[in-house]
């Protein structure tokens, strides 16, 4: 569940998110309309998507369960 001390994560994921979707869009575009895609835009593409990939492992993945684990914990200790 949506926890107020991970804002700064579901921040950081939105924006990494929606970068990744609007470089590709862009992206894709310019190769559709058979423009040459500046380099730039590969750079940025390459960079979010190892970026959009962790974001899913986070949420999806082995790092959510451990953040999960930890919070468990912490509710434990706290009684």
């Amino acid at each position: 569940m949506f926890d107020l001390a991970n804002w700064g994560r579901v921040l950081t994921s939105i924006i990494v998110v929606s970068g990744f979707i609007t470089i590709t869009l862009l992206y894709m575009t310019q190769k559709l309309n058979g423009n040459a895609v500046p380099e730039i835009l590969s750079i940025l593409l390459g960079a979010l998507a190892s970026n959009f990939t962790s974001v899913v492992q986070y949420w999806i993945g082995s790092s959510s369960g451990s953040s999960t684990k930890d919070n468990t914990i912490q509710n434990l200790a706290a009684k």
